[in-house]
């Protein structure tokens, strides 16, 4: 486990899958995190590659060859090495191995730097293509932030403040095949605000938006907040998830995505997925988000 620390904030993040495992303020003494408790969801802040979301039959094509990938991709599951670090500071990478290229033909490197900023975490990728081939890949983070930030908390105090939107649309999500449709649904008209109930999540399990660059986690009741911030990601996904006993967990992921799930209910060349990104031998795509505590 890797720690940074400065006088606000202090991380500490897994070098498996080079998962943030929690966001502690100092002076108001909050996790902002959710705590990975396996009764919703295991995990807290994964990183997605080579693929964000489900392919059709966990199943792409790559020049009419089958290739098994499951939800999410491997990354989150993989070991990655520290390549230097600071107090406030950290770069971890990932390279392509026996087994990634089993299910993923293609020679990469996967470097994710965190850095502290006063209240805010700087989270930093750099998609380096190896291979001789063009590399399709996409890329996104999956935050699970804490909607019980005051001991009194229920998910319904808080909401989700839109900076740039004037509305929310989203595709449609297949809860039975865990896919996208093409259909785009309404959800707030001309409104930034959106609240939070278990309603809206047994409605639409994923919200899958586009052309939003900033979005902030707010309570009715305090002021406490997560502010994060994505300039130039084409999507974002909204999801938290409801037990088998009906219960809403206690969280809620903001993702800023490069890519989606399947939008077709059958396998596809992987170039031609929607949202795909395609890097030339040699070059190197970067991204940045940043997560704001306050």
């Amino acid at each position: 486990m890797v720690k940074l620390k400065n006088d606000r904030l202090e991380i500490d993040i897994a070098n498996h899958g080079a998962e943030v495992k929690r966001v502690y303020h100092l002076d108001y003494e909050l996790d902002y995190l959710w705590n990975s408790n396996p009764e919703f969801w295991a995990r807290s802040s994964p990183v997605l590659f080579p693929i964000v979301g489900r392919l059709a039959e966990d199943t792409y094509l790559l020049n009419g060859k089958r290739y098994s990938l499951m939800q999410h991709g491997f990354a989150r599951d993989e070991w990655f090495d520290v390549l230097c670090r600071t107090d406030t500071k950290v770069w971890f990478e990932l390279r392509s191995n026996a087994k990634t290229l089993e299910c993923y033909p293609f020679e990469f490197s996967l470097k994710i730097g965190y850095e502290l900023l006063d209240e805010t975490l700087v989270v930093k990728w750099e998609v380096t293509n190896l291979s001789e081939e063009v590399m399709p890949f996409s890329i996104g983070a999956h935050p699970a932030l804490s909607t019980r930030l005051q001991a009194d908390d229920q998910f319904g105090d808080y909401y989700l403040y839109f900076e740039s939107s004037n509305g929310v649309e989203t595709y449609r999500f297949d809860s039975k095949t865990n896919l996208i449709t093409d259909e785009k649904i309404t959800i707030m008209d001309k409104l930034k605000f959106l609240p939070l109930n278990k309603e809206l999540f047994e409605e639409f399990p994923t919200l899958v938006l586009e052309g939003e660059s900033a979005i902030a986690l707010k309570s009715y009741n305090h002021d406490r907040e997560v502010e994060i911030r994505f300039n130039g990601f084409p999507y974002v996904g909204i999801w938290s998830p409801i037990n088998k006993e009906g219960h809403i967990a206690d969280f809620i992921c903001l993702e800023p995505w490069y890519g989606m799930a399947d939008t077709v209910n059958e396998p596809q060349e992987l170039s031609s997925k929607k949202g795909i990104q395609l890097l030339q031998p040699g070059e190197t795509f970067e991204a940045m988000y940043a997560m704001t505590f306050k």
